[in-house]
């Protein structure tokens, strides 16, 4: 009986110490400025409206595929911001060409510089109850927003009120982060 406890002992010291050994593995750490993309198996999003399912483009191949996504950088954000925007500033990166996505003025979405100086590159995502979020540009305070009938983007207001947590946000405002367009492809058939 003895000896039994003994090497029950022995055998479950050896089976944790395999299971708890430190592997030279890169470790998941936002860090500010941290390319944050590569945490999940290198994902890349796609940025579709849920009104039209218009996407905000990256780069298309001629079928209107996406070649590449974008990448999501969690950026430095202040502490005062941090109060009222938990989530921080982000910004959503081309990994091909490494420019950001802008908001022009708070007038237009175009590909540019990723300077956190001009704060253009700079979106705050705005949870919902539906898992869809609103992009909020950090530069003019205004949420982009769906034009009806047409791939091109405006800004508006954000529907966000601390004070009013059930107010109907409408879809043109809602945003989902998804996976890349890309070409499907059958399964292999092995049994």
């Amino acid at each position: 009986m003895k000896k039994n406890i003994i090497m029950l002992f022995f055998f479950t010291s050896i089976l944790t110490g395999c299971g708890s050994s430190v592997n030279n593995e890169r470790l998941l750490s936002l860090n500010p400025g941290e390319d944050i993309s590569g945490a999940e198996n290198g994902s890349l999003f796609s940025i579709r409206n849920i009104q039209s399912g218009f996407m905000i483009t990256n780069i298309l191949d001629q079928q209107g595929r996406e070649q590449s996504g974008w990448e999501l950088i969690q950026q430095e954000t202040p502490i005062e911001v941090l109060a009222t925007t938990p989530g921080g500033w982000i910004q959503f990166r081309d990994p091909i060409t490494r420019q950001c996505l802008n908001a022009i003025n708070g007038v237009a979405l175009t590909k540019g510089t990723c300077d956190l100086k001009n704060r253009e590159s700079l979106f705050v995502l705005i949870p919902s109850t539906t898992g869809a979020v609103q992009i909020q540009s950090v530069n003019s305070k205004t949420c982009v927003i769906d034009q009806d009938n047409t791939d091109h983007f405006l800004f508006g207001r954000c529907v966000a009120d601390i004070q009013n947590p059930q107010q109907v946000v409408h879809e043109k405002n809602l945003w989902m982060l998804n996976p890349p367009v890309t070409a499907s492809s059958m399964a292999p058939i092995n049994i």
